[in-house]
C-alpha cells in the first residue's frame, strides 16, 4: 500500500527554476502553490504550477481556520483542476523559507486530518545563507495502519 516507493518524481529544470525563483521573490514569506503532473507507468512528470491565491502568504505556519473548509476546498480544487486542465496529479505545495525540508507541526496536523495525501515543500535559494533551491515531497497515509506511513518523495530534475 505504498504511494511513494517505486515511483519516480520528475520535474523539468525550467519549472524547477520558475517555482524556486517565485519562492525566492516572496522570501521570507510562506506562499502556496498548486503543482500539476502527468502520470506515466511508474513516474510522474511535473507539467506546470500556479500560485494558490486562496491561502494568504504569511511569515509563519498557520493552522487552517476551519479544518473542514480546508479539506472541502482542497478536494473541490483538485477535482476542478484535473477536469479543466486535463492533468493526472494535483499536489499542494508551500514554501519553507528556513530551508527545512522536514514537515512542520502544522503540516503534520493537516496531513493527519486529511488521513492521506501529499505535502510538497519548496525551498527557495537564499545565497546569503548558503541555502540552495530544493523541492521535496512527503507522502502520508494513515488509512490502513495505526502508525502513519510517511515517505519522502525525491524530485529528480530533468532537461526538457
Amino acid at each position: 500500500m505504498s504511494g511513494a516507493k517505486d515511483f519516480r518524481y520528475l520535474i523539468p529544470q525550467r519549472i524547477f527554476d520558475e517555482i524556486t525563483q517565485k519562492a525566492a521573490e516572496e522570501y521570507p514569506f510562506i506562499i502556496h502553490f498548486w503543482i500539476f503532473a502527468d502520470r506515466k507507468e511508474n513516474f510522474g512528470i511535473v507539467s506546470k504550477f500556479i500560485v494558490n491565491t486562496d491561502l494568504r502568504k504569511t511569515k509563519a505556519h498557520v493552522k487552517p481556520r476551519s479544518w473542514m473548509r480546508y479539506k472541502k476546498s482542497k478536494i473541490y480544487n483538485m477535482r476542478k483542476f484535473k477536469q479543466e486542465l486535463g492533468v493526472d496529479i494535483v499536489w499542494q505545495a508551500h514554501v519553507h523559507p528556513t530551508g527545512s525540508e522536514k514537515l512542520h507541526a502544522i503540516d503534520k496536523r493537516i496531513l493527519k486530518y486529511l488521513s492521506n495525501g501529499v505535502m510538497i515543500i519548496v525551498i527557495p535559494p537564499v545565497p546569503d545563507k548558503g541555502q540552495e533551491a530544493h523541492l521535496v515531497g512527503w507522502y502520508y497515509d494513515k488509512r490502513y495502519t495505526k502508525k502513519p506511513i510517511i515517505e519522502k518523495m525525491v524530485f529528480e530534475i530533468i532537461s526538457e
